[in-house]
């Protein structure tokens, strides 16, 4: 790659992409197939139907790190690879899934009839790749009730998977797409972590992911698009990062605030402003209809 070409993909992201990365590589059918094998321990052979909640402009999940998948009557959740656990995972699956499974439903008139309604069967993965050792590999919506009773009437169940690169990883060589993702994602921390820009690491870390074969067709078809995902990305988990260990809660909430503004008026959407900025969706909600002040 010569220096024109280098300065060309390591120009910071304009946050206008349209998915993320993650979606983006398990929108093909072949990996999202191997994919839901590896976290969800089946075989399920090659031209398995799978159905993807990604409906256009209007999908539910678009420009969310969330993947649906319908697969043999069930319904796989995923969430990205996350460097810490939440233990608000089951309640933040709660509300997108709920939206999903409704929108299952052409007819909702079927919901008044005195006949069953049958859905796919629901199960929740979030993909973990922080440098603590993972403490919980499963976490309950039930933990958050505040009156204690075995008798829930609601839970909503979340796997939560280690995928942090190891050959060792039984996870990464059934999903080679997803080892493939690990390897990148740990080529680019290692290079931040030696000093290098960060833009300069995911340029560096995707030319070395091609070179060595390792989701080279992928990388080589996308390779500006990876490049503006990742950094806007790593953009978003640092600035997150470095106003946490520096400012206050109050100044935190107040940059959590002007986040959630910047995003909103970039058209982004309402999950994937949650995640980022940490406010909640009625929190959202208030901005959106609270006109901005004029200078």
């Amino acid at each position: 790659m010569d220096d024109a070409q280098f300065l060309a993909v390591a120009q910071r992201s304009d946050r206008k992409f349209k998915d993320t990365f993650f979606r983006t590589l398990f929108h093909e059918e072949e990996r999202a197939l191997e994919l839901c094998n590896a976290v969800d321990s089946t075989d399920y052979p090659k031209g398995t139907p799978l159905q993807f909640f990604s409906q256009g402009d209007k999908s539910l999940t678009r420009r969310n790190n969330d993947l649906a998948v319908v697969i043999n009557n069930q319904l796989l959740s995923l969430k990205d690879q996350q460097g810490t656990i939440n233990p608000n995972m089951p309640l933040r699956f709660l509300p997108f899934m709920t939206d999903i499974l409704y929108t299952w439903l052409k007819n909702k008139k079927e919901l008044y009839k005195n006949k069953l309604v049958t859905i796919p069967t629901p199960k929740f993965y979030v993909l973990y790749n922080g440098k603590d050792k993972l403490k919980h590999d499963v976490l309950k919506l039930s933990d958050a009730f505040r009156f204690s009773d075995h008798n829930f009437s609601m839970e909503l169940v979340v796997k939560v998977i280690d995928v942090n690169y190891s050959k060792d990883n039984l996870i990464l060589q059934k999903s080679p797409s997803l080892g493939g993702y690990s390897y990148l994602t740990e080529q680019i921390r290692k290079r931040m972590n030696e000093g290098a820009p960060r833009d300069k690491a995911i340029a560096e870390a995707v030319t070395h992911c091609i070179e060595k074969g390792i989701l080279a067709d992928f990388l080589e078809k996308h390779y500006r698009e990876v490049c503006d995902m990742l950094a806007w990305e790593c953009t978003i988990e640092d600035e997150l990062a470095i106003r946490e260990e520096e400012g206050q809660e109050k100044g935190q909430e107040k940059e959590r605030i002007r986040m959630a503004e910047e995003m909103l008026a970039d058209g982004e959407d309402i999950n994937k402003i949650i995640k980022y900025s940490k406010l909640s969706r009625e929190e959202i909600y208030r901005l959106q209809l609270t006109p901005t002040p004029q200078s």
